[in-house]
């Protein structure tokens, strides 16, 4: 699309099938490096991910002509579909939750936004929650 401009931040939130504390040690650097993989796939910038072991954060920039709907269930889907085959057992098996939420940061906001997630573990133990941020997330 010619002469076409889109400057906006989108933070996304989803966590595990019923909460399930899966994202740790190995699964966790497995499952954050397959999100990698597939947004840079779809030309999408990413300026944070971070989680706990039963949900992860993301801010990204998505091109123009991806919808926020395609996004997620191309992540999620890609991600889930790979650990599983990769990792799946009978006693262990990966599912994302099947929704997401995702709600616009402003760009002033961004920095902070990007310390938050980054920090994610932190937040947690100590309790220091945004919640706004976590609101998003599917209970």
């Amino acid at each position: 699309m010619p002469n076409t401009h889109a400057r906006l931040f989108y933070h996304f939130v989803w966590s595990t099938w019923d909460r399930v504390a899966l994202l740790d040690g190995d699964v966790e650097m497995h499952a954050y490096a397959l999100l990698r993989n597939q947004w840079t796939h779809l030309g999408c910038a990413v300026w944070a991910l971070g989680g706990t072991v039963d949900h992860v954060h993301l801010l990204v920039t998505l091109p123009t002509t991806l919808s926020i709907a395609d996004f997620a269930e191309s992540v999620k889907g890609c991600s889930s579909r790979a650990l599983n085959e990769a990792r799946a057992s009978e006693t262990w098996a990966f599912k994302w939750q099947g929704g997401y939420g995702v709600i616009t940061v402003s760009p002033s906001h961004v920095r902070r936004v990007v310390a938050y997630i980054e920090n994610q573990k932190r937040h947690h133990a100590d309790g220091m929650l945004w919640a706004r941020l976590e609101e998003s997330r599917e209970e």
